[in-house]
């Protein structure tokens, strides 16, 4: 993602101007001002942009999931980035009853988030396909980018100025794209499309913030009969799907 569209750009350059002009009305020099509100703003900058995927994996209470407690999920997530040459994501688990998943990035890589219902419970065809749905989001460049915007999203008065809501590509569209992407790793997409069904009957809606709605495979509210800003139907993924 370019520095120009990263989404911690806007409110960094805000706190250093903030600083800047309060700097120069309690009497500091204006240059010095110029640079303490340089050094704050690319400061908050780098410290947000390295911390996000931590923060946002604490926020809501991801922790490793242990390839001797879940063996075939590791296995399945070996096989498809051993078969593809796709680089291996750290793997977690959020300890739920309901069938999510998520995906972010941060500055040391990329990580998957899968509730343990749908570690657990959902077949081998279908954890197969919710995998390669992950690691495609994964490899999206702009996921790093997009994970930042979401921490951004948990502040407030960040989030109001829209700050969280400025990564690109993201939408309903992006979802099926990412469906339709994913069913090409495995090459069934009947596969992807009994993953959703999988997923819906479990029930989708985790305890996360309304923010990290666009990284969740399905709305984390547990709506996967209507549209959002995030995601379409279930129903109409399903049936894109089969026209693949």
């Amino acid at each position: 993602m370019s520095l120009l569209r990263h989404p911690i750009l806007v409110p960094a350059l805000l706190v250093g101007l903030c600083l800047t002009i309060v700097g120069s009305l309690i009497g500091v020099p204006l240059p010095v001002a110029v640079v303490i509100g340089v050094v704050v703003g690319v400061g908050m900058a780098a410290v947000v942009t390295r911390r996000a995927e931590g923060m946002l994996r604490r926020t809501i209470g991801a922790r490793p999931a242990r390839a001797g407690e879940f063996p075939r999920l590791h296995n399945t997530v070996d096989g498809l980035c051993l078969t593809h040459g796709i680089g291996r994501p750290d793997v977690f688990v959020l300890d739920s009853s309901a069938g999510n998943a998520l995906a972010m990035a941060g500055r040391d890589g990329a990580s998957i988030v899968l509730t343990t219902g749908a570690a657990d419970r959902l077949t081998l065809v279908e954890l197969e396909a919710l995998v390669a749905h992950l690691l495609v989001r994964c490899a999206d460049g702009g996921l790093r980018g997009e994970t930042t915007a979401v921490a951004l999203g948990r502040f407030p008065s960040l989030g109001r100025g829209g700050f969280g809501r400025s990564a690109s590509g993201t939408g309903p569209d992006r979802m099926v794209r990412t469906d339709f992407d994913g069913a090409d790793l495995t090459r069934f997409p009947p596969g992807m499309q009994e993953a959703l069904r999988g997923l819906s009957e479990l029930g989708a809606a985790v305890d996360a913030p309304a923010a990290t709605a666009r990284l969740w495979l399905l709305q984390p509210d547990g709506r996967t009969d209507v549209a959002t800003a995030d995601h379409p139907p279930v129903d109409v993924r399903i049936a894109a799907l089969a026209e693949r």
